[in-house]
């Protein structure tokens, strides 16, 4: 079977290989109809082209083991990758809308609508099915950066119902549709791009988890007093593929060092089984006050798996 790494490494090759083919066949397909909003897909796929091939050259990066200089690896090269895809992809969006009111001010018409009908309908249904394989695959390994791949593929698939239907108009003479249909497919590559944007930049920049999950870590660690006499300093980020997860907690000082780690080990264990690959780091800090009245030693429940 092959391994995670190469799983990522071919799906974004597939994506690659298909926008290659498909952003080559809109552009012919395009200039032959004289249609913007086909011409608009075959731009997307370009953008998708030259974002892929950013994305193999940093997936392969992000790959690689920690070293000298990268203490906890490489995987913020895949964020950043993320990060200059989406910007590809606004300024394709603006190209696209920059086409499509050019095309709306000259209402050029559109030609050889069964041709261009007939090369909407093939790359729908090549999108579709490597797109959802794709995603599959992102999902299962938990990358951001295939998983992106995939929308944009599965993105194209659903924007081909918009281009389709802009063709079909303007065979009937209602050409002012065609350069509307490809704002629509500008406007969708707009929403997305900026998803993926403000999610790269949340990852770069070290994004606390989510409240409701900074919640699920607060219960689990005031689930265990008096055990623990209290907390702070609490610190989450997320990470491509893994919540990291740091706090201090005190505990009486008259405990063993081995009691002090049957505690600690405990809250670390029930955190990850609430928080998906969680990374915990606690510290556990000795109380200064007088604490001869708490039990001082792991109650048993907290010993229940």
């Amino acid at each position: 079977m092959p391994s995670a790494n190469s799983q990522k490494i071919n799906a974004i090759r597939l994506s690659l290989l298909t926008a290659v083919v498909l952003g080559a066949t809109k552009l012919g397909g395009g200039m032959y109809v004289q249609s913007a909003a086909l011409f608009a897909l075959a731009i997307d796929s370009f953008g998708d082209v030259l974002s892929s091939s950013f994305n193999y050259f940093f997936l392969s990066k992000s790959q690689e083991p920690a070293d000298e200089d990268h203490h906890y690896g490489h995987g913020k090269f895949e964020n950043f990758a993320s990060l200059i895809q989406g910007l590809i992809l606004v300024g394709s969006a603006l190209y696209v809308i920059y086409r499509g009111v050019h095309k709306l001010i000259h209402q050029e018409p559109v030609v050889h609508v069964g041709v261009g009908a007939a090369i909407v309908i093939l790359s729908f249904v090549v999108s579709f099915i490597v797109g959802h394989r794709v995603k599959a695959v992102g999902q299962k390994a938990k990358s951001q950066l295939v998983q992106i791949e995939a929308q944009h593929l599965l993105m194209d698939s659903y924007l081909y119902l918009v281009v389709l239907a802009s063709l079909v108009f303007s065979n009937f003479g209602f050409y002012f549709v065609d350069p509307i249909g490809s704002f629509i497919v500008a406007g969708y590559i707009l929403v997305v791009s900026l998803k993926i944007i403000k999610t790269s930049f949340d990852f770069l920049t070290d994004k606390a988890l989510e409240e409701s999950e900074n919640e699920k870590i607060k219960t689990i660690i005031q689930d265990h007093y008096p055990t623990i006499l209290g907390f702070d300093r609490l610190k989450t980020r997320r990470a491509p593929h893994a919540s990291y997860i740091s706090f201090r907690v005190y505990l009486c000082k008259k405990i063993s060092l081995g009691q002090a780690h049957d505690v600690v080990d405990h809250i670390e264990k029930e955190i990850q089984k609430k928080i998906s690959h969680a990374e915990v780091m606690i510290h556990p800090e000795p109380t200064k006050e007088d604490c001869a009245l708490h039990e001082h030693k792991l109650h048993p429940r907290h010993f229940e798996i």
